[in-house]
């Protein structure tokens, strides 16, 4: 006859479960966490080598970073719709003349060359709303992307020949921070030009517009405690963000930000006194 299980030898299968679990729910976290991280890294390097195939058919030029109307200027310090009119012409951004002014900004232009807006995105992220009318408003017409990556601006109408450290200069990175903008693509760093195009829209060492960066979404802290970068070179790599906490300072050589809290979020980012340290397209990195 069968014996059963006594109650202590079921309590005892029952803990040794419970232990295993305890164990692998970790391991198990961290390689989804690690397969994100990789996933992330792949859309960057695949960006990259979609400018490096839009330089081929630009000579050599950095594609414009921002929104553009002649006779109006450059809005540096705004989203733009992606893709171009994704909401419908219910809304402004789905008009005829933001669209056109939109189609000018390097998350539209690259496309073809990219061919997937889902390379901006960084995978397992939130979605934040920018528009405030979600993914499916009234008359849409497209589905938005999820944008994370941003492209440093100040290689806006840049010349690839005239950058001094291909492999350290990044071209396109997670910049956004811990989360994925809705239907909206953002250029960060940024030059500050002027809106009334009064002045040339370039990089100038040691003046001219200045350069600016933006607000993150809640922590540089996407994927173990960083982001991922891709270079002028197209190579790309994993980079940790604020490995030294406030009080203490960041490498200004491979981290833009610094002033970093317990929870990731920078409070700072590294200048020159005109634009933002890592960005500068003549910067030789050995400073």
């Amino acid at each position: 006859m069968r014996k059963a299980f006594t109650l202590i030898e079921l309590l005892v299968v029952i803990a040794i479960i419970a232990i295993l679990a305890a164990i692998l729910f970790p391991v198990f976290a961290q390689a989804k966490e690690a397969a994100k991280k990789t996933a992330a890294l792949s859309n960057v390097k695949q960006t990259a080598t979609s400018f490096a195939i839009y330089l081929s058919d630009s000579d050599d030029t950095f594609p414009i970073a921002y929104r553009f109307t002649p006779g109006v200027g450059w809005r540096w310090n705004f989203n733009v719709s992606t893709p171009i009119g994704w909401m419908g012409t219910g809304y402004a951004q789905g008009q005829a003349a933001r669209m056109r002014e939109d189609s000018s900004h390097w998350s539209n232009t690259l496309q073809p060359y990219s061919k997937s807006y889902g390379l901006l995105e960084g995978p397992g992220l939130p979605e934040k709303e920018v528009y405030g009318i979600g993914k499916s408003p009234a008359g849409v017409v497209k589905s938005p992307a999820l944008s994370n990556l941003t492209y440093n601006g100040l290689l806006h109408g840049w010349s690839a020949t005239a950058v001094a450290a291909p492999s350290q200069l990044p071209l396109i990175w997670n910049g956004r921070g811990k989360g994925n903008a809705i239907g909206a693509s953002l250029t960060n760093p940024a030059l500050r030009c002027a809106q009334d195009g009064s002045t040339a829209c370039i990089y100038t060492p040691g003046g001219g517009v200045g350069g600016a960066m933006f607000v993150i979404y809640d922590s540089m802290w996407m994927w173990s405690k960083g982001g991922n970068m891709a270079f002028a070179d197209t190579s790309a790599k994993f980079r940790r963000f604020g490995a030294t906490l406030s009080p203490g300072d960041s490498d200004y050589k491979t981290d833009p930000y610094t002033g970093y809290d317990a929870n990731g979020n920078p409070g700072f980012f590294w200048w020159d006194g005109f634009y933002p340290w890592l960005f500068r397209p003549d910067y030789d990195f050995s400073q």
